[in-house]
């Protein structure tokens, strides 16, 4: 949130996107179109292997996700 700055609603992006009544959002996908209706407080990343969906108060909890990734074999992703 503190490299790019916010738009009208306080969403920050990379990327196209198209919102409805959404605020405070952080996404990221540079290669393809993210609609949003009605969301706030969410980070949203579409990278070429994985989309990550959570809410912007639970990011230190991605490492949870790492671990898991982890232990399934699935670094590939990582």
């Amino acid at each position: 949130f503190d490299v790019l700055p916010p738009d009208k609603d306080a969403n920050i992006v990379e990327g196209e996107y198209i919102s409805v009544d959404s605020r405070n959002n952080l996404i990221y996908s540079p290669n393809r179109l993210v609609a949003a209706i009605g969301v706030e407080d969410l980070v949203i990343v579409d990278t070429e292997d994985v989309i990550l969906i959570l809410p912007r108060n639970r990011a230190q909890d991605v490492r949870q996700i790492v671990a898991e990734l982890r232990r399934r074999g699935r670094v590939d992703v990582l």
